[in-house]
């Protein structure tokens, strides 16, 4: 989901910006690099969920003047790098795909936190609080956070997204002729399946390429 930035105050995009960029270095500064260094598949999984967030994130559309809605798959990404590396890995396709959309780069800021730090922090939390309960169904990830978690992520962002319209009074949603909140209930089950499928796949065929999954634990029942 994209807000236009015309529509903000400029003192805002500077300051969402700001944000942005500190969150983007605090990933960079603590991610475990070198983990990644001295394993040359997780260099590929890194550079595969760049290429594929962009690829994802193109298939947008607009649904009013200055909304922009496309897919997320942020749920497979934060499950298969952990969130350290997702903050570094949305933050670099955020920057990407605003420059193969041709949108205006002080829009990155916003889309990065909206559509890449939200989700993922979201995600891992319920993933960290569904393994306090000890679940013992392979089922209670793939589907319990891939399909139902990916599913949330869509009005999750979209109530953050909300938030900055009734914040700034934009007159963005306030046609309820053009914008139908039924969209995203609509928008749900697609993110919900692509991640599921995702999820669910590399789980069984690559369990090593999952940072969450604990194998030991869900196999050896």
């Amino acid at each position: 989901m994209l807000i236009a930035a015309e529509l903000f105050p400029d003192l805002f995009i500077w300051l969402i910006n700001l944000v942005a960029f500190f969150v983007f270095l605090w990933g960079v500064r603590s991610a475990e690099w070198k983990q990644v260094t001295e394993v040359p598949e997780r260099q590929h999984l890194l550079l595969g969920s760049v290429f594929f967030l962009i690829l994802f994130w193109l298939m947008q559309f607009e649904v009013v003047d200055g909304l922009r809605i496309h897919p997320l798959i942020v749920t497979s990404v934060a499950l298969m790098i952990g969130f350290r590396f997702s903050l570094v890995v949305t933050a670099i396709a955020s920057g990407i795909y605003l420059l193969f959309a041709q949108l205006s780069m002080s829009e990155w800021g916003f889309h990065y936190l909206i559509n890449g730090v939200v989700p993922a922090a979201f995600i891992v939390y319920t993933c960290n609080w569904l393994r306090k309960r000890k679940p013992g169904n392979l089922f209670f990830y793939t589907l319990g956070i891939g399909f139902f978690g990916g599913a949330l992520t869509i009005p999750l962002i979209a109530s953050f997204a909300y938030l900055f319209v009734v914040l700034f009074d934009l007159s963005l949603f306030r046609p309820n002729d053009d914008f139908k909140y039924q969209w995203i209930l609509l928008g749900m089950f697609p993110e919900a399946f692509i991640n599921g499928v995702i999820v669910s796949t590399i789980t069984v065929f690559f369990p090593d390429w999952m940072r969450t999954f604990d194998e030991e634990y869900f196999l050896s029942k």
